[in-house]
């Protein structure tokens, strides 16, 4: 063989064995890879969950391998592909009303079909309680709420009514119901994780990594209450007294009453100094972040008894509480509309302390910790 032929069957050795090299490292690499598959809701409530994952893909796929595909419960739930996803993670992420035996077979299919996958349910729900507790702890290994109780010894208490609202609000109003208890298993409070709550959906998040603008007018309206959600329930009678709270403040410029798109609504909170932001089923609203966004002032009820994140009930540094019985409410308002000082240093905090969190990595923090949890 000549020089040439022997030259030329050397390259061609080294450039199998360099083949053969990088095809092992892109195996290795696509192994090594955090494969999730989120099966999800998909009403905006639930978005705003999942969303932040899509927001910052690139920084989690850079620093974890963090690679994601997403199908809807109903797509899953058809789905005759075994193993589609080959997922090492799956975040499932049903709607509260969702049937037992229609979870028990979900959760049945993804271990079926994704035998080896860390499961983690995605709560979105708007109470405080783990009603789901009992029924999912056997399947999971972590669990994601948005809003906790502070302190994790209230969790398996019984209340009046499902709810901890329910249990103070019916004998505000006369109302009675039965006592109900959701057990919580050994162990499920370690499986216990808190994420973001709403500032992390499409309509907010892009907002907060900006600083709070100037103000470019004045704001001509008082107190912002736009409540809604009346009726016999708790829920109802504790609106319509929230409401006639705030009609019972004289000489203030109020927006309340009705329902408007959500352009006219936050362009109100935008020319509002404060705003009214009662409880709903669960203790923390959209109107929270949207006040906080806006650059109104929450006034809200207390929230000491709730662990969130990124905290912006901090109070009278973040918001300000009131009684749960909204006694002390015009008290509060009028107070701080003498004080606009005061009242804009809140409002500049609150808007820093959802800026910092997006802006200094927070959200992928938040998966930082999951992904440390889970390799336990």
């Amino acid at each position: 063989m000549t020089c040439l032929g022997i030259t030329l069957r050397i390259l061609d050795d080294v450039r199998r064995l360099v083949s053969n090299r990088v095809s092992e490292i892109s195996s290795l690499a696509v192994e090594n890879r955090t494969r999730v598959l989120f099966i999800t809701e998909q009403n905006a409530i639930c978005r705003s969950q999942i969303f932040p994952f899509y927001f910052f893909r690139k920084i989690l796929a850079k620093e974890l391998g963090f690679t994601f595909s997403e199908v809807t419960i109903s797509e899953f739930q058809r789905s005759v592909l075994r193993s589609r996803h080959g997922a090492n993670i799956v975040g499932l992420q049903p709607w509260f009303d969702i049937k037992k035996n229609v979870l028990q077979g979900i959760l049945d299919k993804i271990r079926n079909d994704n035998p080896q996958a860390k499961i983690v349910f995605f709560d979105s729900f708007a109470p405080l309680d783990l009603r789901l507790a009992e029924f999912v702890n056997s399947a999971i290994d972590l669990y994601v709420k948005k809003h906790v109780f502070l302190d994790r010894t209230k969790y398996g208490q019984a209340t009046k009514g499902d709810t901890n609202l329910e249990d103070y609000y019916r004998p505000l109003y006369g109302l009675d119901c039965p006592e109900i208890c959701f057990p919580i298993p050994a162990g499920f409070l370690d499986k216990l994780i808190v994420g973001p709550s709403f500032a992390t959906s499409k309509a907010m998040l892009s907002t907060f990594l900006k600083p709070l603008r100037p103000d470019s007018h004045k704001r001509e309206i008082d107190l912002h209450a736009r409540l809604g959600g009346y009726g016999n329930h708790w829920y109802g009678k504790m609106r319509e007294h929230a409401n006639a709270k705030v009609h019972s403040i004289s000489k203030i410029r109020v927006v309340s009453d009705g329902c408007v798109g959500s352009r006219q609504f936050l362009g109100e909170l935008r020319a509002s100094k404060m705003c009214f932001s009662p409880f709903g089923y669960g203790e923390v609203c959209w109107r929270d972040y949207e006040a906080v966004m806006c650059g109104a002032l929450l006034i809200k009820p207390d929230m000491s008894h709730v662990e969130t994140y990124p905290d912006i009930f901090r109070p009278h540094e973040t918001y300000v509480p009131i009684r749960w019985d909204f006694s002390d409410l015009e008290e509060k308002v009028n107070y701080f509309l003498d004080n606009e000082p005061e009242r804009n240093a809140i409002t500049q905090n609150a808007y820093s302390s959802l800026r910092n969190y997006f802006a200094c990595d927070g959200f992928p923090q938040h998966v930082r910790d999951i992904m440390k949890k889970l390799d336990k």
